[in-house]
């Protein structure tokens, strides 16, 4: 397996940093077709992001989790109604 530039670690890192602020954590899986970028909560989990880069697959899914974690707080306050 090959080295990762800084930016590709960059991206990562945030990633990482910004799913366990949220409550996630991220999964990284390659494939044929580059990366696919996911999420694991509790027992639940699914795919954020693919692409076939890893910074910018990375990148790409920031905005799905922030999207996620919006919607798993709307549903907690939800239910507590």
């Amino acid at each position: 397996m090959g080295t990762f530039d800084d930016a590709t670690l960059q991206a990562v890192g945030e990633l990482i940093a910004l799913g366990e602020q949220e409550g996630f954590a991220i999964t990284f899986q390659p494939d044929e077709d580059g990366w696919t970028i996911g999420y694991m909560r509790g027992m639940s989990g699914g795919d954020l992001h693919s692409g076939y880069d890893l910074e910018s697959t990375a990148r790409g899914a920031v905005r799905p989790l922030l999207d996620l974690s919006a919607q798993y707080i709307a549903n907690r306050r939800d239910r507590q109604r």
